[in-house]
């Protein structure tokens, strides 16, 4: 519901789950093996959700990413780090890391 289209398993060998939202895919991975870079403690978080605009419009693409993190965010039952490019950290959320 978060990103406002079915996600379902995807048949691919990195990506467990995926959707179609038209301009853009959402790519979850359950599990991953980033480690913390530039301050951003990434082994604290189980599972990676990317979004790829279809167009390469990166404007866009942080809206989307940015809408799918607050609805998340909004159900206060996840850690969540919101990254670009896994360089900036652009949010987390307001709960307590484990």
């Amino acid at each position: 519901m978060a990103c406002g289209s079915e996600v379902g398993p995807a048949n691919d060998e990195f990506i467990d789950y995926s959707a179609n939202l038209g301009h853009a895919a959402v790519e979850v991975e359950l599990t991953h093996e980033y480690e913390e870079d530039r301050g951003m403690p990434f082994e604290q978080y189980d599972s990676l959700l990317a979004v790829r605009d279809f167009d390469s419009d990166l404007k866009r693409q942080e809206a989307t990413a940015r809408r799918i993190f607050e609805r998340l965010a909004a159900l206060d039952r996840y850690d969540l780090m919101l990254v670009r490019d896994l360089q900036e950290l652009l949010a987390s959320s307001d709960r307590p890391l484990k």
